[in-house]
């Protein structure tokens, strides 16, 4: 398999990006969901470290996946779909992006506005993105839950819309990211 795209299919590097991207998504959604629903302790503390880490490694990915993307053209669009189709395919991709890249800053900047040290997986300290502020936190904070949400909706369409083809028009779509 090459690490490029070919006409027809995603390539090896593409498809690695994607799938860490997705799982780490997935990650991120349970241990945001677990830690806020926890009372303050250690285990609590750990969560968070973890989870603002694994969120800037995933910004520093999707940065990886956009520029891949910019030098390596994807596939041409599937035949079985519209014109229609292939636009808001495009679309989604774009909405998805940028929630990928909004979702990590908002974090960040809750962190940096909450005047937190951020370590990245203990290895090194992150600098702050914003001076302290409780209201800067806390539009931060709503600004990430809701950014969240639409990610999450997002994410919902983009799986039902792949198994759609898959099971249902039984076409290539979700094979060519395979």
């Amino acid at each position: 398999m090459k690490w490029g795209n070919s006409a027809n299919h995603w390539g090896l590097l593409s498809r690695l990006l994607h799938w860490f991207s997705a799982i780490a998504v997935f990650f991120m959604f349970g241990i945001g969901i677990t830690m806020i629903n926890m009372r303050l302790s250690p285990m609590k503390l750990e969560m968070f470290i973890v989870h603002k880490s694994i969120g800037m490694l995933l910004l520093v990915v999707i940065f990886i996946r956009v520029i891949w993307r910019l030098l390596n053209p994807a596939p041409r669009a599937s035949k079985h779909l519209s014109k229609l189709q292939t636009k808001i395919v495009f679309l989604g991709q774009l909405l998805m992006y940028g929630l990928l890249f909004a979702i990590p800053i908002s974090g960040w900047v809750i962190n940096s506005a909450a005047n937190f040290p951020l370590q990245w997986f203990g290895l090194f300290e992150i600098p702050p993105i914003t001076e302290p502020s409780i209201v800067v936190e806390d539009y931060a904070k709503t600004t990430h839950f809701v950014l969240i949400c639409i990610l999450g909706s997002v994410v919902l369409l983009h799986i039902c819309a792949a198994l759609h083809h898959h099971w249902i028009k039984r076409n290539d779509i979700l094979k060519r990211m395979l």
